[in-house]
């Protein structure tokens, strides 16, 4: 069993200090060992016990896993109940593109020059909101690598949600991306998923999408009653080996 360290780092961003839960194997005495890394952005309810579960699991495979916390503006370390999703849209209504493109540059800076890290293999991960701001990243970063699991907005405008659609962002993506959705997900429509697979065709990029037919919205979260045990367990492992055909 690998031995884990998990610690909250602050970064500076173009608003101010925003925290970021870390979680990466323990270093063994005398040595500096380079870790592949990833960036796993949260859902929309903030850095949650889930979110950082998902960075201990990465780490538990030899990432260095890395949440920051886009929620920073309004608040260190703010979360919203599972249960409470009126508390969500007033914040989603105030999150824009170019504050996520902020966000992410500065963890990525962040991480790149920590001893632990290996610059050339760092990928993103995101979840809900989190997977919209992975593709984002994707197309802003240096990244080799991205996963966006059920990252709506990306194809069409959506109310009272202040972060607008990336397909013309999709020119500028710098790296293969994986995109996982449930067909029962009502809030990303199959004419969503093709708008945005059709883009990425057109501009001859790199990508993969899994699409789990008797999943919802959010079926990786096993906080949430969402949660699709049968779906979740067979992307997690499929999900490892396309990063590491990606990072190897």
């Amino acid at each position: 069993m690998t031995n884990i360290v998990e610690k909250w780092a602050t970064v500076k961003t173009g608003t101010g200090p925003m925290s970021v839960f870390i979680a990466e194997p323990a270093a063994k005495k005398g040595a500096t060992e380079k870790h592949k890394t990833i960036i796993v952005y949260q859902e929309a309810f903030g850095v949650t016990s889930h979110i950082r579960s998902v960075c201990t699991r990465f780490a538990e495979q030899g990432y260095v896993a890395a949440a920051p916390e886009l929620f920073h503006r309004i608040g260190d370390h703010h979360e919203v109940s599972y249960s409470d999703f009126t508390k969500v849209m007033p914040i989603l209504s105030g999150l824009t593109n170019a504050q996520f493109i902020d966000d992410a540059t500065a963890t990525y800076e962040y991480l790149v020059e920590q001893p632990s890290v290996d610059r050339s293999r760092v990928a993103a991960i995101g979840y809900c909101m989190g997977g919209f701001v992975a593709a984002l990243s994707a197309c802003h970063l240096s990244l080799k690598a991205a996963v966006s699991y059920y990252g709506g907005g990306m194809a069409r405008v959506r109310p009272n949600i202040g972060f607008t659609p990336i397909l013309e962002d999709f020119k500028n993506l710098r790296c293969p991306l994986l995109l996982v959705y449930g067909e029962k997900d009502q809030s990303i429509p199959k004419e969503d998923r093709d708008a945005v697979a059709a883009q990425l065709k057109a501009l001859n990029k790199k990508f993969d999408a899994w699409v789990y037919p008797e999943a919802g919205h959010a079926f990786f979260c096993d906080e949430r009653p969402a949660y699709h045990e049968p779906s979740a367990k067979d992307v997690w492992p499929k999900t490892l080996a396309w990063l590491a055909e990606q990072l190897k």
